[in-house]
């Protein structure tokens, strides 16, 4: 399926199909830890299970995402348009960034779900915010940046046929 879908799209359309996915998904964490603020008690349990809902479907995009890039996508790219080796270099320091200041988003929230005292909940809640925004303003760049730098080299630089090669390798990923 994902190589009949990337054969069709082409890689940039493919991947800016999934982009606008982690987009929304991200301003919903967003307007979640911003709600954890100012809707307070009324809408706290409601907040919670999107902030999680969000947590959950970025960790698994994540992986998926970063497993195709890491064995398949950045390798063949390295090899085929060498070029690119710096911007892959720093697209990888920018994904561990966000990996580690997810964990660190993650660890607030658990530390949030377990606080009982109303004002220790308010400063968690405003750290949660600030790593948040932090997370949101970090993906949305490197989206760009994948998407400017790297999606686009590759309908760009690369021949049809390796072009096919790349959608091939693509397919029979199983991450």
């Amino acid at each position: 399926m994902i190589v009949k879908e990337m054969i069709r799209k082409g890689m940039v359309e493919f991947f800016e199909t999934e982009y606008k996915e982690v987009l929304q998904k991200l301003d919903q964490l967003s307007e979640a830890t911003k709600n954890l603020k100012f809707e307070g008690k009324l809408s706290y349990g409601k907040n919670i299970k999107e902030v999680e809902e969000v947590i959950k479907f970025l960790e698994k995009k994540l992986s998926s995402h970063i497993a195709l890039d890491e064995k398949i996508i950045f390798p063949f790219l390295e090899a085929h348009i060498p070029k690119l080796e710096p911007v892959l270099r720093f697209l990888r320091a920018e994904r561990n960034e966000f990996k580690v200041n997810l964990e660190v988003f993650e660890t607030l929230f658990k530390k949030l779900k377990e606080e009982k005292m109303e004002p220790q909940q308010h400063k968690i809640i405003e750290e949660l915010r600030e790593k948040g925004i932090y997370l949101v303003c970090l993906m949305r760049n490197h989206i760009q940046a994948e998407n400017e730098s790297v999606y686009k080299m590759i309908d760009q630089q690369l021949r049809e046929d390796e072009k096919k090669e790349l959608v091939r390798r693509c397919g029979h990923f199983n991450g």
